[in-house]
């Protein structure tokens, strides 16, 4: 995926980071912060099955091409599948676009259906996401993606996650890009 999209490899770098950041300040055992370092590393693996034209598209997509973009989670999770013995982290990288209202995707998880460490991956790739420059974007102010974690707070997002991003967030624990 790296030799396709640069930017996926510092992403997922960052979404690691974030990740593994939330999880300490929420109590997460080692195995879960190990369970977060492979799935952040690996969340967007799926991409390599989307064509270049999409993945790669400077604009907007279209609705078709959105739709091919949302089997990334599904694609991932089974070639994660294929190592063997990684069935948390293939859950993970299957869930990370869910979202707590249920309306997310691959399978329309809701509240605690979604893994609990899905969900703080879902903060953390949202958050760089919005906070670097993409292909079709440049980069959101600060004050613009504190607003929107929070507003997704109960809706996108898990609202214990959110608290603990924020207080990590101000802790300056975790910085923009």
């Amino acid at each position: 995926i790296e030799a396709r999209d640069p930017y996926t490899r510092q992403h997922s770098n960052r979404v690691t980071s974030i990740s593994i950041v939330i999880g300490k300040e929420m109590g997460c055992t080692s195995e879960e912060l190990d369970i977060l370092n492979v799935a952040g590393h690996l969340h967007d693996i799926g991409k390599i099955g989307i064509r270049d034209d999409i993945l790669l598209k400077p604009g907007r997509l279209t609705p078709e091409e959105f739709e091919k973009i949302k089997e990334h989670p599904v694609i991932g999770a089974n070639i994660v599948k294929q190592l063997g013995q990684w069935d948390r982290e293939m859950e993970v990288i299957r869930c990370h676009h869910e979202r707590f209202d249920g309306a997310g995707y691959p399978d329309g998880l809701k509240g605690e259906e979604i893994p609990f460490l899905g969900r703080i991956l879902a903060v953390a790739d949202v958050y760089d996401a919005v906070a670097s420059d993409r292909a079709y974007r440049k980069k959101m102010e600060e004050k613009k993606i504190l607003k929107i974690i929070n507003e997704g707070a109960g809706t996108q997002f898990d609202t214990a996650v959110v608290k603990a991003f924020l207080k990590v967030y101000n802790e300056g624990k975790i910085t923009a890009v």
